[in-house]
């Protein structure tokens, strides 16, 4: 299995169990910009897992069947373009 990894800042609206970055999810909880830790894993055959951190919240995933599905929703959900992804998981993304 391959990854690639990428991190971003994000506003992130909810509690540790339960998050959203859109506002009318949770309109009435608090919310913080954080740190969100993006991976995708896998491969052609068994498809790709977009795995999403946001620091002091639980990590969720979505899996989606080509690579570039899981880049397109990094983009749609974080704004993270396809050039921010790296082969190397740096320091700053853990």
């Amino acid at each position: 299995m391959h990854s690639i990894y990428a991190t971003t800042t994000a506003r992130i609206w909810g509690t540790s169990k339960s998050w959203s970055t859109a506002q009318t999810v949770f309109p009435d909880q608090r919310n913080r910009d954080c740190t969100v830790e993006l991976e995708i894993q896998g491969d052609d055959r068994n498809g790709y897992n977009l795995v999403m951190a946001p620091s002091g919240f639980f990590t969720a995933d979505s899996w989606h069947l080509a690579k570039q599905d899981a880049l397109d929703a990094a983009c749609d959900i974080f704004d993270v373009p396809q050039n921010e992804w790296s082969d190397v998981r740096t320091s700053e993304n853990g």
